[in-house]
């Protein structure tokens, strides 16, 4: 049986205020920003064109095969008819040159203030594996160049984080942890996988799961001597759940529910593919560059 391991990047040098204590005691978790529950998003508002004139058109019509519009569902199938009109020019201005991406300034972004005293954030990935929506199994490097592995096992359902993207935890003494997450999270059925290994004769070994209570988040850390930032991050975790999780649950519920009557509604309407409309045309310089520049030879 594969595990989804869990690479919990806690850059605690670089990340964090050196004047920060990790140690002290979380009295309230949040998240700041809204979870989502399946609620589709507003449809975008039709592109404005402009008021193209057409000078010829080719029309024709063609059998396509779409991506299906949800994982299960049949791809989308069938004939469109594809316009394709040479126009006039409309004389749309030059679209801005490509972004040139600044990595250190995407990385200090994550940074926190320089001044912060008992603030600061840390980027984490995590990857969990759920057992029967009952245990789930952490497995995670606390910093990237450690090479020290922190093994947890909670009594949450950690898909129940799907959605998370960041919380913060309010300290004892005043200060703030903040947290940005990439969560993986997988899921393991037992008694399934049981089953399928037996039609082959083939034994499913059972991982060893710990005693852990229900009611209340608990969690037990595996190994001696875990890295403290990590045993951290994961008390974090189920102090965000003991405060959330109700609201966690309920969205996770809702995106399912979400999900099974859009699934339902494309069963019962299979959608079909769009015609689609094609506008080209000619233009007197290219892209990025006026007509003084070609007449001073840039266009060769």
């Amino acid at each position: 049986m594969k595990f989804l391991r869990c690479v919990l990047i806690l850059m605690a040098g670089i990340l964090s205020s050196p004047a920060q204590d990790d140690s002290s005691p979380a009295v309230s978790a949040s998240l700041p920003d809204a979870i989502p529950d399946g609620t589709p998003s507003p449809p975008a508002p039709d592109p404005v064109l402009p008021n193209f004139v057409v000078k010829s058109t080719v029309v024709r019509e063609i059998d396509v095969v779409e991506p299906p519009p949800m994982a299960g569902l049949p791809p989308v199938e069938g004939t469109i008819t594809a316009t394709v009109q040479l126009v006039k020019d409309p004389g749309l201005p030059d679209p801005p040159p490509p972004p040139v991406a600044d990595v250190t300034q995407t990385f200090l972004s994550v940074l926190p203030p320089q001044d912060a005293d008992s603030d600061w954030t840390r980027l984490v990935f995590v990857s969990a594996t759920v057992f029967d929506h009952s245990r789930t199994l952490l497995r995670c490097h606390p910093n990237g160049n450690s090479g020290k592995e922190i093994t947890a096992w909670s009594n949450l359902d950690f898909n129940h984080f799907r959605g998370v993207s960041n919380f913060e935890v309010k300290t004892a003494d005043g200060g703030v942890r903040r947290y940005n997450l990439i969560m993986g999270i997988g899921d393991e059925d037992t008694y399934q996988r049981t089953a399928v290994l037996a039609r082959h004769k083939l034994k499913y070994n059972r991982p060893e799961i710990p005693s852990l209570p229900d009611g209340q988040p608990a969690y037990v850390i595996q190994g001696t001597a875990p890295d403290a930032g990590a045993v951290q991050l994961v008390a974090d975790l189920h102090e965000l759940y003991r405060c959330e999780g109700g609201r966690m649950e309920t969205a996770w519920q809702a995106r399912i529910q979400a999900e099974a009557e859009q699934r339902a509604y494309f069963l019962a309407h299979p959608p079909t593919p769009k015609d689609v409309t094609m506008n080209f045309w000619e233009r007197d310089h290219p892209v990025g560059m006026d007509a003084d520049s070609i007449k001073k030879g840039g266009g060769n």
